[in-house]
């Protein structure tokens, strides 16, 4: 074999070992942007927002900027609910998912449940002889109307333990309906309790009502070293 023929079989075995060192390495160089390691089996997967600040320094935590446009949760307000609230509807929904269990009459007999007349305000487990689960005798406090908000609202939620299967009146409008007809139907009951009290407008400041707009005088004074703006004089009129 000449010279020649060595040279090319030497030159194939090079271009061979080549071609295979470039296909080991191909998998490195494909993967080497994804911020994994490859073969640690206990890497942590990173969140989107941490290879955002890895790759790019954009280090904005997504989670807390969805939740910063989010719309604040409206409190529900007992005391305003209750003065509008209406009696006899609340009768209505006392009837239909209460009387099965409950008495409201005066001096009524008790059934799964205790009579339930003179309950607003009252000491809970105050019914003598009823056979009353644990976690309700050993209760504390009174049935005031917040109170009997909250147990209406779900029973097991309120009070760990107790054996009143109700599964709760959710809607705010019926529960506040059947709290007023138990104040109808208990003897000197509390008060009301006062709506929550909205914060009065600072010392000078116009709080203009619904569709009409805010006098000249109480628009917002111009910022130190601001010129105020300059008013138009009044249009002459000429004597006749």
């Amino acid at each position: 074999m000449g010279e020649l023929g060595v040279n090319k079989i030497m030159g194939a075995l090079l271009a061979t070992a080549l071609l295979m060192m470039g296909l080991a390495s191909l998998p490195s160089l494909v993967f080497a942007g994804s911020g994994g390691h490859h073969g640690d089996d206990h890497a942590e997967e990173q969140t989107l927002s941490q290879k955002m600040c890895a790759q790019f320094h954009y280090c904005v935590e997504i989670a807390e900027a969805a939740s910063a446009g989010g719309a604040a949760e409206a409190v529900f307000d007992l005391g305003a609910a209750l003065l509008t609230a209406d009696v006899t509807r609340g009768e209505r929904t006392f009837a239909g998912q209460c009387s099965t269990c409950h008495t409201i009459t005066p001096g009524g007999a008790n059934g799964t449940g205790p009579n339930l007349h003179n309950t607003v305000g009252a000491e809970k487990a105050h019914i003598a002889g009823f056979n009353y689960s644990g976690a309700m005798t050993n209760a504390e406090g009174a049935w005031s109307y917040e109170n009997l908000d909250a147990w209406l609202k779900s029973p097991a939620g309120y009070m760990k333990g107790t054996s009143m299967s109700f599964a709760g009146i959710k809607k705010d409008a019926d529960r506040v309906n059947v709290i007023a007809y138990l104040a109808a139907n208990t003897e000197g009951a509390p008060p009301f309790p006062a709506p929550i009290a909205v914060a009065a407008p600072a010392e000078g400041e116009v709080v203009p009502v619904e569709g009409e707009a805010v006098p000249a005088d109480a628009a917002t004074p111009p910022a130190e070293g601001e010129a105020a703006p300059v008013e138009a004089p009044a249009e002459e009129v000429a004597p006749t």
